[in-house]
């Protein structure tokens, strides 16, 4: 009677190849999670996805690597430490649990909260099989890994801050052209005192109405709404554009919005599908401008931004846009913001 014995090397092996192999199931199931995430948010079926979209992009991205790694590691015959690849299927499992949760419940607040973890949960997972498949001890350093995916973050942020912060608009291509829109958006900005464009408003309405008066447009849709027992951003605007002689009838007006995301689904929706609209031109402060003209392009709207003259310190600049760098990430890859 032959009796077939293990080795210890073999059952190791096989051990780890488990615990990889879970570990590439929840992270796959995450990736297609994710997409879905991206689309639901947006109000947008998932069968539109295109790859060409700069969110779509950066997971498609991101997940090739982690799967790229997985699978080395599968194939890899080097001695891992059984308990790190443990830690690690875990740490997946509770970014899926956390995605999951994100779609699931309907309050901002902790939809981003729970985003948040996500990412945290998968740059660690990132950066952990990074440093495993090149390592030679093939064990977690947990703060290492941390400490790499924090300067990752910090790479990535700083490249997000440039393209904010020296965006450029499409003005000079109105001047001195025939070139034209078929409306102007003037994205909302607060209200003072109830009834009174703040100075940023004020801005945005004043160069709506200057392409509007140089017949750029022919309409300027309002956005944004207010809070109560005050007038909303938008009716503001309105007023403020009739003192100016505008025709009240190509004025399109939206009182219920509370972000940028939702003004420009009230745009998508009500306007640009509704009358066949070809091209619209956002008007907003420059800073604000890159994130809503990626928010138009996810929502296959064609668009240019032209800027507000709205004047500004060095400090609040770097402010908004750090502001705006953070609600971009969130866009791209969760589709909130």
């Amino acid at each position: 009677m032959l009796i077939k014995v293990c080795q210890p090397g073999a059952i190791l092996l096989k051990s780890k190849n488990v615990i990889i192999f879970f570990t590439f199931l929840v992270s796959l199931i995450s990736c297609f999670l994710l997409t879905y995430t991206r689309y639901y948010n947006q109000n947008i079926l998932v069968s539109s996805f295109n790859l060409f979209k700069t969110g779509n992009m950066i997971a498609v991205i991101y997940f090739t690597i982690l799967f790229v790694l997985l699978i080395l590691n599968i194939f890899s015959k080097s001695k891992f430490k059984i308990t790190s690849l443990v830690v690690l299927l875990v740490i997946s499992i509770i970014g899926f649990v956390f995605l999951v949760v994100s779609n699931l419940i309907g309050d901002k607040d902790y939809k981003i909260f729970a985003a948040i973890i996500f990412l945290l949960c998968y740059g660690l997972l990132f950066t952990s099989y990074i440093t495993i498949t090149f390592s030679r001890s093939k064990m977690l350093h947990i703060f290492n890994n941390a400490g790499l995916l924090v300067v990752i973050a910090l790479a990535g942020f700083t490249i997000n801050l440039s393209q904010i912060y020296y965006y450029k608009d499409d003005a000079e291509s109105y001047i001195n052209s025939n070139k034209k829109a078929d409306a102007g958006v003037i994205l909302g900005a607060a209200v003072w005192g109830g009834n009174r464009p703040s100075p940023v408003l004020r801005e945005r309405i004043n160069k709506g109405f200057e392409i509007y008066q140089k017949k750029i447009v022919p309409k300027l849709v309002l956005t944004g709404g207010g809070s109560p027992n005050e007038m909303t951003e938008s009716e503001v605007a309105r007023n403020e554009l009739k003192k100016y002689g505008v025709d009240e009838k190509n004025l399109i007006v939206e009182v219920k919005s509370n972000s940028t995301i939702e003004q420009i689904h009230y745009v998508r929706d009500k306007c640009y599908r509704r009358f066949n609209w070809n091209k619209i031109i956002l008007i907003s402060d420059n800073f604000h401008l890159f994130r809503s003209s990626e928010i138009c392009k996810f929502n296959n709207m064609n668009v240019d931004c032209i800027a507000s003259d709205t004047p500004l310190s060095t400090e609040s600049v770097i402010n908004f846009c750090i502001k705006e760098s953070i609600a971009l990430l969130f866009f791209w890859i969760f589709g909130i913001g």
